[in-house]
């Protein structure tokens, strides 16, 4: 009891004036006419546990039905809404999350009629990292009497990273592809690589540098060719 007469008699006065405001601000609110409008905000995923990932197709925005004094709703904007679900301690695999007005923050005298969808479907996966050999493409064939004698790239190999799923079969990392069609000298200069998949991502950003050894083909060439 003395914990909250202390409370309530501390700075009463400051205290009563809020209330007071705060009593007079909602029954403004309160007197004007309602509105509803709908608008449609990014869902944020939020607390997603250490080395895992959403995949698959997860819902990246959500309509929401909102509802307040016709002086609120003509002010308010996407920027003043947002919608949060959070993952904490959600384990991988396919998840169903139902939404509700508690997973949408309005401004005071807002109220969230409808959230659409009301459900979101979602798959978790393990994170995994590898390094692989880059691997040159190439397209066409050197003039007449001329071979491809040796292909190379700088660095030989990259860190690739991203959802489990996605990264089984990932044993070499493409470039993009180089035409050689008529070439007679060899070819050097940067080149991108070629992500196989937009969920993976590389540690490596930069394009690497091949070199493709292209000469003339000569009797040795044949006789080796011919083997």
């Amino acid at each position: 009891m003395q914990v909250l007469k202390e409370f309530l008699t501390h700075n009463w006065l400051t205290k009563l004036v809020s209330l007071a405001l705060a009593t007079m601000l909602w029954i403004a609110i309160s007197g004007q006419a309602n509105s509803e409008i709908g608008m449609s905000i990014p869902l944020e995923y939020r607390n997603i546990p250490s080395q895992m990932e959403v995949v698959g197709g997860a819902t990246n925005a959500v309509e929401v039905r909102l509802r307040g004094s016709s002086t609120l709703i003509r002010e308010i904007s996407p920027n003043d809404v947002s919608a949060m679900l959070d993952l904490s301690g959600v384990r991988p695999g396919e998840k169903i999350v139902q939404l509700t007005y508690q997973n949408v923050r309005v401004p005071f005298g807002v109220e969230v009629v409808r959230v659409s969808p009301s459900q979101v479907r979602l798959s978790l996966e393990h994170t995994v990292s590898k390094t692989v050999p880059v691997a040159v493409q190439v397209d066409g064939e050197p003039a007449p009497g001329f071979e491809i004698d040796g292909i190379s790239a700088t660095p030989a190999s990259v860190e690739v990273e991203g959802p489990e799923s996605k990264m089984r079969g990932i044993e070499t990392m493409p470039t993009a592809v180089i035409n050689v069609d008529d070439r007679e000298t060899p070819f050097t200069g940067p080149v991108d690589l070629d992500l196989p998949d937009p969920m993976l991502r590389l540690h490596y950003l930069a394009p690497v540098d091949v070199r493709i050894n292209i000469r003339p083909i000569n009797s040795e060439g044949r006789r080796r060719g011919s083997k």
